[in-house]
């Protein structure tokens, strides 16, 4: 039936159908060349043939590979560009990567050899979600258009592209500097999260030990890891919301609940099942020490929960190691402590409810450590970026200071509701507006402690501690 169905097509059967593709392919490809930002600089970077001037149709093919950059030229990660594309109305299906020829994708990335070899190294592997390693693409994202295309497909996704990533005149004005708060008018700690145990669910807290790195006490310091060798992660195993692990400081266990299971009682003081061997675990693409922690009883138990072979890591390298800037955080991704102001969150929602993108998210959608509140008038931005530190007051006295160190750049893991795990359209609310350097979506900013003689051993950071940024 399908042969047949092309010999009923008019004006030559499959020669037909390769004009019409081309047609659509060589109308995407001159449009999306000629999209430019606020600064004249090209928005789309076009591979093979069909960025020439005059590209043959025969040798081009109905495809058009391609990647976004911003304004300043940095390249914007394939696989986050994908995402965006899912979840635009009309969704629009492109394909990302290297698309089965590897050799092909390093000529047209400009690609090294060694720097193919470090990809690999760093934990980069085919069908991954890192879209860029090291400042430089690690595929493309290609259109292809067929029999039943037309021209309205094309039209959608110039349109998504425009609307998504195009930087408009005004795009890039500075937000307002919040003014410099003196002690009576300082923002103060709204909540605290610790969250022991990677993409599960976190514990809110009244107040909690913070060390001298400035890590609240035995955040992220377990993973779930599957046979694989990595990381389970929240966004492909949204079941994770429901584990919840609750730590007990003075009897030193960690008690993790899942609906419907018993509940499991870990020990953090020592492991009887404890292995002397250090395992290599891929946590984020970067690869990290880890032994297992609870045995083979521990490992039953998050695999019945999660319905997938996996064990329970501990992060073997906590703690000081030399230079303190080199320390390892747990299994954080960057930094020490993520810290993002309520105000931040009530920007986003007032997105998300203007665009109708959904219903308003939590400031756990984010997973911070600490959440600050203001009594001062809403600046309509986002004012922790433009903290270079903070200081932490309580019971009359300073605790501690914080140093900021980074913006956290997002990716679709905002997606998953913290309570709940269904997906939403938090990483393209945030896209409309929240676009960084180098293409990152950033939210939130990372935080190290500053130690001096005054406060070098641990505090505790509570609920309602005055905290006066320094800009």
């Amino acid at each position: 039936p399908g042969l047949e169905e092309l010999d009923r097509l008019p004006y030559g059967g499959m020669s037909s159908i390769s004009r019409h593709a081309n047609c659509l392919a060589a109308e995407l490809a001159s449009r999306l060349m000629a999209l430019k930002h606020d600064n004249a600089k090209p928005v789309v970077q076009i591979y093979g043939s069909w960025c020439k001037p005059f590209a043959s149709k025969v040798s081009s093919g109905p495809t058009v590979a391609f990647n976004i950059v911003d304004r300043e030229g940095l390249p914007i990660g394939h696989d986050e560009v994908v995402r965006l594309a899912i979840m635009n109305r009309p969704p629009i299906q492109v394909r990302n990567g290297c698309f089965c020829n590897p050799g092909a994708c390093q000529l047209a990335c400009s690609l090294t050899n060694e720097q193919v070899k470090d990809n690999y190294s760093s934990g980069h592997v085919c069908g991954d979600r890192r879209g860029i390693v090291n400042g430089r693409p690690t595929g493309a994202v290609r259109a292809s258009f067929g029999k039943d295309s037309i021209w309205e497909d094309a039209d959608a996704l110039v349109e998504f592209i425009k609307k998504m990533f195009v930087t408009y005149e005004g795009d890039c004005s500075s937000p307002p500097r919040p003014s410099d708060p003196d002690r009576s008018n300082s923002l103060e700690v709204l909540d605290i999260f610790v969250f022991p145990i990677k993409s599960c669910s976190g514990s809110r807290l009244k107040r909690w030990p913070i060390d001298r790195t400035g890590r609240l006490s035995l955040d992220r310091e377990f993973a779930l890891v599957g046979a694989n060798g990595m990381s389970l992660r929240l966004h492909s195993y949204p079941s994770m919301s429901s584990v919840r692990p609750v730590v007990d400081l003075d009897e030193l266990t960690m008690t993790v609940s899942f609906p419907g299971m018993s509940d499991l009682v870990i020990d953090l003081k020592h492991d009887s099942n404890f292995e002397e061997s250090d395992e290599d675990i891929l946590v984020c693409g970067e690869r990290c020490r880890g032994r297992v922690w609870g045995g083979s009883k521990a490992s039953a138990w998050f695999s019945s929960a999660l319905g997938v072979r996996c064990w329970l890591a501990r992060q073997s390298d906590v703690g000081l190691k030399g230079d303190l800037h080199e320390t390892k955080y747990g299994y954080c991704n960057d930094e020490a402590l993520l810290l993002v102001s309520q105000e931040s969150i009530d920007k986003l929602n007032d997105v998300i409810i203007e665009q109708r993108w959904g219903r308003p998210v939590s400031a756990e959608h984010f997973r911070p450590n600490l959440v600050v509140s203001s009594d001062t008038a809403r600046t309509g931005s986002n004012p922790e970026d433009a903290w270079q530190a903070v200081t932490v007051f309580g019971g009359g006295r300073r605790k501690f200071v914080l140093e900021a160190v980074g913006k956290c750049a997002r990716c679709h893991m905002v997606d998953v509701d913290p309570r709940s795990g269904q997906r939403g359209n938090t990483l393209r609310a945030l896209a409309h507006y929240r676009r960084g350097g180098g293409g990152a979506i950033n939210f939130g900013t990372f935080f190290r402690r500053v130690n001096d003689a005054e406060d070098i051993m641990s505090a505790w950071v509570e609920k309602g501690d005055k905290i006066v940024p320094v800009l």
